[in-house]
């Protein structure tokens, strides 16, 4: 086996070891968006994702906005991570696939 054999092989599970961890981290995180709702001088969040075909909207608490928010922008991170490390996949194994 070849030194850049062996370290695209090395690289594959390097990959595949962090988009199943990202994929651990985005399981426990919630889902959907957060959405703004104006109603008379006061404005109400609301924690909006689909289930099934159903769209649900869940009141966020002031308190727990925060939190939330930040929960909800590291979902959005783990998931463009997954997407990238998936391309970079792709790539790794056709360059295996070449050099054999």
């Amino acid at each position: 086996m070849g030194i850049l054999t062996s370290t695209v092989s090395k690289d594959i599970k390097r990959i595949e070891y962090m988009i199943k961890r990202y994929k651990e981290i985005k399981k426990n995180l919630p889902k959907g968006t957060i959405s703004p709702k104006k109603i008379g001088n006061q404005t109400y969040h609301y924690l909006k994702y689909r289930d099934g075909n159903k769209i649900i909207s869940d009141y966020i608490h002031k308190e727990d906005f925060d939190n939330l928010t930040e929960m909800i922008d590291h979902r959005k991170h783990c998931e463009i991570m997954i997407r990238s490390l998936k391309t970079e996949l792709e790539n790794a194994k056709k360059l295996l696939k070449q050099n054999k």
